[in-house]
């Protein structure tokens, strides 16, 4: 056995980060789609406003009733890869009835583009949701609020760690209220030396300068991490490992995990009222 990353070889890291980790996987996503244009169908929205020039940045808004509400930001996962808002608006029947506004957002994905591209985009969504909070995004400028499953862990944790003055000099240090991670990915070496490099092409520079884990700093905003029980081992240890980091330097950092839900199982549980992930993300923006 050659040991290609923390003593697994390459088979073994490659069945880590598996992308299709249950047998129905496909009718999950169906599932998510389907539930995802009921909600769009029945509920008040803003669909495809644009944050930016590219036609991957577009993102969706649901608006609570109370136009001072917290706002929360999803970023969707698939690897960054893969999927699409649209197959995430269901995550408004668990927030905006409970009283958040919220906002959806596309993101450019690999192999069209690369991952400093994409960090870029989700920033951009996340500046364009503070300049705009209150008016075209009704909500809390205050209270913004990010969360993401998957690769949109890692992009929640991007946003947390971002130096927003630096990103946009209009911008303060904090734009950011908290983030709830789901499932997330705060190291990117093993991605770039697994199957998935193949699609996602990072290198070395690349995978350091986009990676949470390296960019931690004193004064985040309070985030909760949460992964599944039936999880790999590789994204149980990401979660300690950024967790470990980030508290070291005196950030608020909640951590959770959710018995026997597996990396799909466990995202589709936001939307359910009284689940331990909906209730994490309620709690993170003081619902």
């Amino acid at each position: 056995m050659t040991a290609v990353y923390r003593g697994y070889d390459q088979d073994g890291l490659d069945k880590q980060y598996e992308r299709l980790v249950s047998d129905d996987a496909f009718a999950i996503f169906d599932r998510w789609r389907a539930r995802s244009d009921e909600t769009a169908a029945r509920r008040p929205a803003r669909l495809d406003i644009a944050y930016g020039p590219s036609a991957t940045e577009m993102l969706d808004v649901f608006p609570a009733a109370d136009p001072a509400a917290p706002i929360l930001v999803y970023i969707h996962g698939g690897y960054w890869i893969w999927k699409d808002k649209a197959d995430f608006r269901f995550v408004a029947e668990g927030v905006v009835d409970a009283g958040a506004t919220l906002v959806v957002i596309n993101y450019a994905l690999t192999p069209d583009h690369d991952m400093d591209e994409i960090t870029r985009q989700v920033r951009a969504a996340c500046a364009f949701t503070w300049k705009n909070a209150g008016t075209l995004i009704p909500g809390d400028r205050k209270r913004i609020f990010v969360a993401g499953h998957s690769a949109g862990g890692h992009l929640t944790a991007v946003a947390a760690t971002t130096d927003w003055p630096a990103f946009d000099p209009s911008l303060p240090r904090s734009i950011l209220a908290g983030g709830v991670a789901v499932s997330g990915i705060y190291d990117l070496e093993p991605i770039r030396l697994s199957y998935l490099n193949e699609t996602v092409g990072l290198d070395a520079a690349m995978a350091a300068r986009n990676s949470p884990l390296h960019a931690v700093h004193p004064g985040m905003p309070p985030l909760t991490l949460v992964v599944g029980g039936d999880e790999s081992d590789e994204f149980k240890r990401q979660q300690a490992s950024f967790a470990a980091a980030a508290t070291a330097l005196g950030n608020e950092v909640e951590t959770l995990e959710v018995p026997a839900h597996h990396h799909f199982a466990v995202i589709e549980t936001i939307a359910d009222k009284g689940s331990p992930l909906n209730a994490a993300v309620l709690k993170r923006m003081g619902l």
